[in-house]
């Protein structure tokens, strides 16, 4: 489905709206107060269709103070039950912040990816975040209790060991997907890695751990476990973000997503919703058409765009967007 119209008209809105409901977050905004329309209280997206899995109705309501969740029509559900009925992958034109933003982008995009992969992972992501925030409030106090500190720091050596473990078997599966990817993208004249790069372990307890203590304490800040690994691309061997020229940086981006769209269909057996905003500038017409043709012909597409038109433009069902209004438009 092809969303076309001028420039603040809805159509980024409209996929957002689907991505909120196949992976709770927004791919504009880390915060969801932020898609809050200007002097309103809140906001509410639902929606439903069939997929592989069978019917799928899920809404989502934010309030000003916090998100509520309907499965089935069903209020206060959670995010266990929420998570994974529907599935999206993202490509937009903000993308390029895997390679050129900080480690933690990489890191929340693919464990973004692992809890798709393996929902029951989603548990131990949201425990890692408040561990460290614990850890974190607790290294800020000058007179932090080394107890409560051990408490914190063995559950994150527990945690550690199952995610880093994950995250390094997603790097060994996804990496093959991505290859085939970008192949087909740069038509064989670049070739691009990725690679799993986990930090040290969590020390047990002993000398290592005491000096792990003293250290924390005096710099107030959390120095170890999963939090701090990341993810590095190579392109030719050569860092991607430091050398790679505008468009090498796009199409490896793209290649990620249309690995992470192979990915997903073939561990879950279902094909997630493509949605695709703003993300093929600075490519030329080759490697447009060899994202087109990269992706599936059974893949339900939506693209939106101010300007740019696939070939084949026919075969698209195309959505004129304006406020408040679609228009189907003949293709």
């Amino acid at each position: 489905m092809l969303l076309t119209g001028a420039n603040g008209r809805g159509k980024t809105t409209l996929l957002e709206s689907v991505g909120l409901l196949a992976r709770l977050r927004s791919f504009r905004t880390k915060a969801l107060r932020d898609c809050t329309q200007h002097g309103a209280e809140g906001w509410r997206v639902e929606g439903a269709w069939a997929d592989e899995a069978g019917p799928v109705r899920l809404g989502m309501v934010w309030r000003g103070n916090g998100r509520e969740l309907e499965v089935d029509g069903r209020a206060d559900s959670t995010v266990n039950e929420f998570w994974g009925r529907a599935m999206a992958v993202v490509a937009h034109g903000g993308d390029t912040v895997i390679l050129e933003g900080g480690s933690a982008e990489r890191r929340a995009g693919f464990d973004l990816l692992l809890a798709e992969i393996e929902p029951s992972r989603l548990g131990d992501l949201r425990q890692l975040r408040e561990v460290c925030k614990q850890r974190s409030a607790l290294l800020r106090n000058p007179r932090a209790s080394r107890d409560e500190w051990e408490a914190w720091t063995t559950r994150l050596g527990e945690l550690a060991q199952g995610l880093q473990p994950a995250r390094q078997k997603l790097a060994e599966i996804f990496l093959p997907h991505l290859e085939t990817a970008h192949r087909g993208l740069t038509a064989g004249a670049e070739k691009l890695k990725v690679s799993y790069q986990p930090d040290d372990a969590v020390p047990a307890p002993g000398k290592e751990r005491d000096r792990l203590w003293e250290v924390e304490r005096e710099r107030g800040i959390n120095l170890t476990g999963p939090q701090r690994d990341d993810w590095d691309f190579k392109l030719g061997g050569k860092s991607l973000s430091r050398y790679g020229s505008e468009g090498q940086r796009r199409s490896a981006c793209l290649g990620v997503r249309l690995a992470e769209l192979a990915l997903l269909r073939e561990t879950r057996q279902r094909t997630p919703v493509f949605l695709v905003d703003d993300a093929l500038k600075e490519l030329d017409e080759e490697r447009r058409k060899a994202f087109w043709n990269g992706i599936p012909a059974d893949c339900q597409v939506l693209y939106a765009t101010a300007h740019d038109r696939p070939k084949q433009e026919d075969s698209w069902v195309i959505l004129e967007i304006s406020p408040g209004e679609a228009k189907k438009q003949k293709g």
